[in-house]
C-alpha cells in the first residue's frame, strides 16, 4: 500500500521542517503587501486576497538542463529552424487552453509534475467524464471561449485601491486612464455574462471536480449580485472586443444613456466623426476609382488608407501623403483624413469622451466600495 506524503501532510516532513516553511510563506507574503503599500501608495481590499501555503511538496522538480534536452517548453535549435519550430515542444503541441490562466497552468504542470495521489485521481474522474460526455466537453469548451483573456488582469486592478485619498487621487483622470477603467469594467462585464451558460453547462457533471467549480462559482450569489450592480449603468450589449476601434466604440457607448448630459453631446460628436471619416473613404473611392481602398484603424496611427497595387494604374494623386508600401498594399494618409482622425483621437485619449465616461460610472457606481464589498476571491500560490 502506497502512502501519499504531501505539504498537508505534517508528519511526512517533520512538524518542525512544515512550521518553518509554512511562516516563512506567510513572512515572504506580508513583506510583499508591505512593499505595495509602502512604494506604489496602494493598498489591497478587504476580502480580495487569498494567500495560501501549498509548497512544491505535491510535485516534481525538473531541473531546466532536463526541461531543454527533453524540449518541455521551448525546441532545440530555435535559431536553425525557426519560429515554425515552435510547435514541436511539448508544451505547445499540447496547448489547446482558451484562457491565459489554462495556459499558465498547463506550463506550470509541465515543469512540475503532479505527484499527489489524490489530486491526481480527481482529474481522472473529470477526465474520464469529459471523455464519455460529449455534450458536457462541448458545452465547456464553448463556455470558456466566452470568458475574456484579461479577465484575472482585470480582476488583480479591482483588488487595490489608494492608501490615502489625496489631490493625485481626487483629480480628474487623464484620458487614457479613464479609458482603461471603463476598458475593464467592460472585461469584467463580459466575464460575468459568461457564467450563466457555465452554469448551464456543469449543472449536471459528476465528477467532484466539476461539482465543486459549480458550487463555488456559478451556485455563488455575489457575482450576480456584481451582474446586476454593473447593469444599472453599464448597458447589456456591450461586450469585450480585441478589435482597437471596436473596443474604442464600446468604451465611447458601455454607460446608459442619460446618466451624464456631457456624455450623450460626445456621442453625438464621436458619431458625427466617425461619420466623416468613412464618408471620405467613399468620396476617395468614386473620385479616384480605387474601389478597392479601405480605411483601417490602430491605436498607434488612427485611421489609415490601404490600398491595393493592382489598383494603381499610375503614380498616386497628390492628395495621399505618408505613402509606404507593404507587401502587395500601399498603406497611406490625406490632410482632410489626418485632420479628422486627429479629432477623433483627442475624443478618445485627451479626456473628451474619456474623463466624462469616468465621472458618470463613478457617480453611479462606487467602484472602490462596491467591489470591497462583493469580495474578490484571488488565490496566489
Amino acid at each position: 500500500m502506497v502512502k501519499n506524503l504531501s505539504a498537508r501532510d505534517p508528519s511526512a516532513l517533520g512538524l518542525d521542517t512544515y512550521c518553518k516553511q509554512y511562516y516563512l510563506c506567510l513572512a515572504a507574503a506580508s513583506a510583499t503587501i508591505k512593499w505595495i503599500e509602502s512604494e506604489k501608495g496602494v493598498i489591497i481590499t478587504n476580502h480580495s486576497l487569498s494567500v495560501t501555503f501549498n509548497g512544491s511538496f505535491d510535485h516534481m522538480n525538473i531541473d531546466s538542463t532536463s526541461v531543454q534536452t527533453l524540449e518541455i517548453i521551448d525546441p532545440l535549435h530555435t535559431e536553425l529552424w525557426g519560429t515554425s519550430n515552435k510547435k514541436k515542444s511539448l508544451f505547445q503541441m499540447l496547448k489547446t487552453t482558451k484562457t491565459t490562466g489554462g495556459s499558465r497552468l498547463l506550463r506550470a504542470n509541465l515543469l512540475q509534475p503532479l505527484k499527489d495521489i489524490q489530486t491526481i485521481n480527481t482529474r481522472l474522474d473529470c477526465l474520464d467524464e469529459l471523455v464519455s460526455n460529449e455534450e458536457l466537453f462541448f458545452g465547456l469548451t464553448q463556455g470558456l471561449r466566452k470568458f475574456p483573456k484579461e479577465s484575472d488582469k482585470v480582476l488583480c486592478h479591482f483588488c487595490f485601491k489608494p492608501k490615502k485619498v489625496t489631490d493625485e487621487v481626487l483629480k480628474p483622470a487623464n484620458g487614457r486612464k479613464s479609458q482603461l477603467l471603463i476598458s475593464d469594467i467592460i472585461v469584467l462585464k463580459t466575464a460575468l455574462d459568461a457564467i450563466p451558460f457555465l452554469s448551464k453547462v456543469l449543472k449536471g457533471a459528476n465528477s467532484f471536480l466539476l461539482k465543486n467549480i459549480y458550487q463555488t462559482i456559478c451556485e455563488n450569489p455575489k457575482y450576480e449580485s456584481m451582474r446586476k450592480r454593473i447593469g444599472e449603468v453599464i448597458d447589456e450589449d456591450v461586450i469585450h472586443s480585441r478589435a482597437p476601434f471596436v473596443a474604442c466604440t464600446q468604451q465611447c457607448f458601455a454607460i446608459k444613456p442619460g446618466i451624464d448630459g456631457l456624455l450623450d453631446v460626445a456621442r453625438r460628436s464621436f458619431c458625427d466623426t466617425s461619420e466623416a471619416i468613412h464618408n471620405l473613404a467613399t468620396k476617395y473611392r468614386e473620385e479616384f476609382t480605387l474601389p478597392n481602398l479601405k480605411i483601417p484603424y490602430n491605436n498607434r496611427l488612427g485611421f489609415y488608407f490601404i490600398i491595393p497595387l493592382r489598383d494603381i494604374t499610375e503614380k498616386l494623386p497628390n492628395k495621399f501623403i505618408q505613402v509606404v508600401r507593404h507587401g502587395k498594399n500601399v498603406h497611406c494618409s490625406s490632410f482632410e483624413l489626418a485632420s479628422v482622425s486627429l479629432l477623433l483621437s483627442k475624443l478618445i485619449f485627451l479626456g473628451f469622451l474619456g474623463n466624462w465616461a469616468l465621472t458618470a460610472t463613478l457617480q453611479s457606481f462606487d467602484r472602490a466600495g462596491n467591489f470591497s464589498g462583493l469580495n474578490f476571491q484571488y488565490s496566489t500560490c
